[in-house]
């Protein structure tokens, strides 16, 4: 029969013995654990590199004149500017119109398609009438579409509520006006926004404008003495 003592330390290592082995079995990674740490490593080191980079590349600030994006809807142009603060802050800042205008790839280019060919027949679209009607129209002039303000790409964007007017466009509704005085009286339907929205002489319904006194001091109907029977 073996001592207290001597069964006492042979438990002792039992336990840590088991202990030893269970913290290497918890110690151990999985397969995938492993896969995505060394991912995370990658990634980090990429994205170390790729800010050690950026630090590293010089930054062009320019004196003045240089060219910056001054128009970016409807239309992409650039313009010289004078501001020394401007140019020289190092970005969306070119030296010459022809690298800011360039399709932005790299350093140049202010725009992914670079700027808009004013050259060409180029529309856009502003407020045509406050009242009785609110309204868009196109334009060609270049005075206008060049400017920052007032003007939309399209017909949908000036009359949406908000842009040219607060509730948006007036609903283009046909209405009913006279078209016809000899030898018979009649009414027709017109989809003139000008026209229907003048605020006289246009009616909504052809029974309206038929009315005696309306359209017509008699209303419709054939003229007696042009020698059309009566119906």
């Amino acid at each position: 029969m073996r001592s207290r003592p001597a069964a006492t330390l042979l438990l002792l290592a039992a336990l840590l013995g088991a202990a030893a082995a269970t913290g290497r079995h918890l110690a151990a990674p999985s397969p995938t654990e492993k896969l995505n740490a060394d991912r995370q490593k990658q990634e980090a080191a990429a994205a170390a590199a790729k800010q050690a980079a950026a630090a590293a590349a010089p930054t062009k600030r320019l004196r003045p004149p240089c060219f910056v994006p001054t128009t970016w809807y409807p239309y992409q142009l650039c313009d010289v500017s004078q501001d020394a603060t401007t140019c020289g802050r190092g970005y969306l800042a070119r030296s010459s119109l022809a690298e800011c205008c360039a399709k932005q790839r790299g350093p140049l280019g202010a725009f992914p398609g670079g700027c808009t060919d004013m050259s060409k027949n180029v529309t856009c679209w502003v407020v045509g009438s406050y009242h009785p009607t609110q309204t868009c129209q196109p334009t060609t002039d270049l005075s206008i579409c060049s400017r920052n303000w007032g003007r939309w790409a399209s017909e949908a964007d000036c009359c949406a509520p908000g842009a040219a007017h607060a509730d948006g466009c007036t609903k283009s509704e046909p209405c009913w006006v006279a078209t016809a005085w000899y030898p018979a009286r009649a009414c027709g339907q017109v989809k003139d926004d000008a026209v229907c929205q003048r605020g006289w002489g246009a009616f909504a319904t052809e029974e309206d404008c038929c009315q005696p006194g309306a359209a017509h001091s008699e209303g419709c109907g054939p003229v007696a003495d042009a020698g059309v029977p009566q119906s």
